[in-house]
């Protein structure tokens, strides 16, 4: 069962040492910008933005960020989705995004939009399964796909 937690004084380390790589590099040491803890710390100054924890079983395997303006409260913007690499390949990516649409859908959001690297073949495939569509728009080297839900 998936289960999303927001990130908090308990799970805030855990959340801090996944990784998508195999030799448990995190972001910033592996010279990705977007590593949990900065994405956390970016939280703190953007109130906008919302950090956190997937749950499978009670076992932390991902996290996840979206992004919610006030004034465009109907849309949400996923910055960050990653499953830790010892969970990859299981099919927990797939259950983990249907799970967080579930809960964006819950609080009354009607678009959701994914910003993904361009190169990243895996996310393409995950927004691709869920008929996310590619907007046309690139911003800052990313790709923007798009959902109503």
């Amino acid at each position: 069962m998936i289960r999303i937690k927001a990130v908090d004084a308990e799970n805030l380390l855990d959340v801090c040492q996944l990784t998508t790589n195999q030799d448990s590099i995190g972001g910033a040491a592996a010279g990705h910008f977007y590593c949990n803890a900065v994405s956390i710390a970016e939280a703190k100054y953007y109130p906008e933005m919302h950090p956190n924890a997937i749950y499978h079983n009670n076992l932390l395997i991902g996290f996840f960020m979206y992004q919610r303006l006030e004034n465009q409260a109907e849309t949400a913007t996923i910055r960050r989705f990653m499953i830790d690499d010892r969970f990859q390949q299981k099919g927990l990516e797939e259950k983990a995004f249907e799970q967080i649409l579930r809960g964006l859908k819950i609080q009354g959001v009607k678009k959701v939009v994914l910003v993904i690297d361009p190169a990243n073949e895996s996310a393409k495939k995950l927004c691709l399964s869920f008929r996310l569509h590619l907007s046309g728009e690139i911003h800052q080297a990313e790709c923007r796909y798009e959902l109503e839900l």
